[in-house]
């Protein structure tokens, strides 16, 4: 069975990270990773990573491996809450809309007897002021509902599956991956790590 390419570029590298009387185990290649379990530790290699490309966990340490699925939570506050603004400006927009008011005010006349042309004036003014803020509301909701579809999109395409290496009193090992059988790897790890979590004595 020949190697892929990942294993063949990291093979050197490996046997460079293993301790002396360190032997490996078990590996397992998803996506950009390679990941190994040796007699010590657990081995964590992404060349073509963001972040760290060695990473690695003593044995003893490592306390789970599981698949999770990711995305940037950040955008989904706000499509919560410009989601819940849209509609609330979009709603009272509507309603005044259709409730029948500028219709209403549109037709009101202010009394001849009036004391002066500020009221006249100022009833003249009413029902345009209500038409725009209608129309602001309309818009300014409508706008804000569109805003909040594309966040909740930009959620969804930030998502991905990670391989999650737990390990105590350090930040977990995470790997993406998107192969169907990452529920598999993770089960593999988890066994290989569980059968012998002690290095063996020589």
């Amino acid at each position: 069975m020949s190697q892929s390419p990942l294993s063949q570029a990291t093979d050197d590298r490996l046997s460079e990270m293993l301790f002396q009387g360190e032997e490996v185990e078990d590996e397992f290649t998803v996506e950009g990773a390679r990941v190994a379990v040796t007699t010590h530790r657990v081995l964590v290699f992404t060349p073509d990573g963001e972040g760290r490309r060695f990473d690695h966990a003593d044995r003893p340490n490592v306390v789970d491996a599981t698949v999770e699925t990711t995305g940037e939570d950040s955008y989904v506050g706000w499509g919560v809450r410009a989601g819940v603004y849209g509609a609330v400006l979009f709603g009272g927009g509507l309603l005044l809309e259709t409730s029948g008011l500028l219709d209403s005010l549109g037709g009101v006349t202010p009394p001849e007897d009036a004391p002066g042309a500020g009221i006249a004036q100022l009833v003249s003014l009413l029902p345009q002021a209500l038409g725009m803020l209608t129309t602001v509301l309309l818009v300014g909701g409508g706008l804000l509902v569109v805003g909040a579809l594309a966040l909740i999109g930009f959620y969804f395409s930030s998502r991905e599956r990670e391989l999650v290496i737990e390990r105590a009193g350090r930040d977990p090992m995470r790997v993406p991956v998107r192969d169907d059988d990452a529920e598999e790897v993770a089960r593999r790890l988890r066994a290989a790590v569980g059968t012998s979590s002690k290095p063996r004595s020589d």
